[in-house]
C-alpha cells in the first residue's frame, strides 16, 4: 500500500523529497533522500525529515511575517542560499568582457573579479552545494554562526582545513553581497553575516625552496626532452623571483642601465632586475630559437598585423611545442593550466632520471628530493637563495615583491636552521666581539 509522507514521494521503495511548485519557486529542489554513506533513509527516517523540514518551514514562515524590505518580491519568503549562489554568480561580477584591455580596466576598477577568482568562486560554492545539499536548499535567513561553524567543522573532517576555510570564506563574500542588495537580513543570526568570525583555523603554511642540485636537474630536464621554455621559466623564477602567471605574461623590453626591464602583458607593470649570468644566457638561447620564426610571421603578415606579431614574440615565455599535425611551432602564449601540466612532467622525469641508451648510464641522475617540489616553490626559492647571498629582508623584497610580512614567514622556516646562516652569524658576532664590541648603554 502507498506510503503517504508530507513532502516525501516514492520511487521504487525509495524516498525522495519532491518539492510543491510553492516550494520551487522559492528555491528548493527535489533530492534523494540518503545517510552520507549513501544509504537511503527508512520509513521511520524519512517521517522524522518530514517533520523537521515542515517545522523549519513553519519557523521561517513565522519570522517572514511582517517583515517589509525594499527588495523585488522574489526575494521575500524563503530565499534560499541555492537562489542566493545563482544570483551571485549571474551578477555583473562575473561577467567578464571579451577585450583584454577592458578585463583589465574593470578588474582594476572592481567592477568584475579576476578570470582566476571567478573560477576559484564557483569552484567553492560547488563545494559546499554537494556537501551539504539541505544547507543548499535551506532558507538564508535561517542561517545562524553555529550552523555555519558546524558546516565548517564537519568541512574541516572530511575535506581539510584549506578547502573549509575556502568555502566557508567564499560563502561569506556571497551572503555579504546578497545582504547589501536586500535580499536578506540574517535574522537568526540578529542581523550579522553568520559566515564572519569563526576563528576559522590557518593551516600550515606551505614553504620549499629548491637546492642548488634540484633546479640545475629541473633544467637539464627541461632542455633534454625539448620543452626548453620550461628551463627558461625555472631560470627567471629563480633569478627574478616572479609568481608563475607573472612570469609567463612578462614580455622583454631589453637592458637599460644594465637592468633588464620586462613589462607584464596582463596589468602593464614594469619588473625591472639587474641581469644574473645565468639569466642573460637563458633569454639570449630562447631569442635564438625564435628568430627565425619571428622573421618568417613577419614577413608573411599583412602591415596591420606586424604590431601584434611584434609584441607576441616580445613575451619571455612562449610554447615552444612543436605541433606534428601542422609541422610547425606556432609560438603562443601558454593557455590555462598548460604551462602547470609541462612542469609537473619535467619534474616527474627529473625525479626518475635519465639513462643513457646503453640503458645502464644516466645521462641525468635521479633526484628522488624532487617529488614534492611544485612550480610555485621557484619563488620561495628564491626569496631563500637571495637571504643566503646576504641579502636584507628590504632588499629581498624590491626585487620579488613580496610584503616584508610574507619575505619574513618564507625566511623564518629555513633560515633560522640553514647552517650556512648559523655561520654567517657567528663569524659577525666573533668580528663583533673581537673589535671590543660593547655591551653597556650609554657608555
Amino acid at each position: 500500500m502507498p506510503i503517504n509522507i508530507k513532502h516525501v514521494s516514492w520511487r521504487d521503495g525509495r524516498p525522495r523529497f519532491q518539492p510543491s511548485k510553492t516550494l520551487r519557486e522559492a528555491g528548493h529542489t527535489g533530492k534523494d533522500l540518503r545517510h552520507e554513506d549513501g544509504r537511503w533513509f527508512s520509513r521511520g527516517e524519512a517521517v522524522d525529515w518530514s517533520d523537521a523540514f515542515s517545522k523549519a518551514l513553519e519557523k521561517a514562515a513565522k519570522q517572514a511575517k511582517g517583515v517589509t524590505r525594499p527588495a523585488p518580491a522574489r526575494t521575500a519568503k524563503f530565499y534560499t542560499v541555492a537562489q542566493l549562489g545563482e544570483d551571485w554568480r549571474k551578477s555583473r561580477k562575473f561577467q567578464l568582457p571579451t577585450d583584454k584591455g577592458e578585463l583589465r580596466r574593470q578588474v582594476a576598477e572592481k567592477i568584475v573579479y579576476a578570470p582566476k577568482t571567478v573560477v576559484d568562486y564557483k569552484q567553492k560554492l560547488r563545494v559546499v552545494e554537494e556537501f551539504d545539499p539541505t544547507l543548499w536548499a535551506s532558507p538564508v535567513d535561517a542561517l545562524s554562526q553555529p550552523v555555519l561553524f558546524g558546516l565548517y567543522e564537519e568541512l574541516v573532517a572530511r575535506r581539510g582545513i584549506s578547502t573549509a576555510r575556502g568555502a566557508i570564506a567564499t560563502l561569506s563574500i556571497a551572503l555579504g553581497w546578497g545582504k547589501r542588495r536586500g535580499k536578506f537580513t540574517f535574522r537568526e543570526n540578529m542581523g550579522v553575516n553568520p559566515a564572519q568570525d569563526l576563528q576559522m583555523a590557518t593551516p600550515p603554511p606551505r614553504i620549499r625552496f629548491g637546492t642548488r642540485t634540484e633546479i640545475e636537474t629541473l633544467v637539464a630536464v627541461a632542455d633534454h626532452i625539448g620543452v626548453p621554455e620550461c628551463g627558461d621559466m625555472t631560470m627567471l623564477g629563480v633569478w627574478s623571483g616572479q609568481r608563475q602567471g607573472d612570469r609567463l605574461a612578462l614580455e622583454d623590453f631589453g637592458l637599460i642601465k644594465g637592468r633588464r626591464h620586462f613589462r607584464q602583458a596582463k596589468t602593464g607593470a614594469i619588473v625591472a632586475v639587474l641581469e644574473a649570468p645565468e639569466l642573460e644566457r637563458r633569454l639570449a638561447a630562447s631569442a635564438e630559437r625564435r628568430r627565425a620564426a619571428k622573421a618568417e610571421a613577419l614577413l608573411g603578415a599583412d602591415p596591420d598585423q606586424r604590431p601584434a606579431i611584434e609584441r607576441r614574440f616580445k613575451r619571455v615565455i612562449l610554447n615552444e611545442h612543436f605541433d606534428k599535425r601542422y609541422g610547425k611551432c606556432f609560438w603562443r602564449p601558454f593557455e590555462g593550466q598548460h604551462y602547470s601540466h609541462v612542469f609537473a612532467r619535467v619534474r616527474d622525469i627529473a625525479v626518475a632520471g635519465i639513462r643513457a641508451d646503453n640503458g645502464v648510464d644516466w645521462l641525468i641522475k635521479p633526484c628522488k628530493t624532487l617529488a614534492d617540489f611544485v612550480e610555485p616553490d621557484l619563488r620561495d626559492t628564491a626569496v631563500t637563495w637571495l637571504a643566503l647571498a646576504g641579502c636584507t629582508i628590504p632588499e629581498i623584497c624590491a626585487i620579488t615583491g613580496h610584503s616584508l610580512s610574507s619575505a619574513t614567514r618564507v625566511l623564518k622556516h629555513y633560515l633560522a636552521v640553514h647552517p650556512e646562516m648559523a655561520d654567517a652569524a657567528i663569524r659577525k658576532m666573533v668580528a663583533w666581539y673581537e673589535a671590543d664590541g660593547e655591551t653597556e648603554f650609554g657608555l
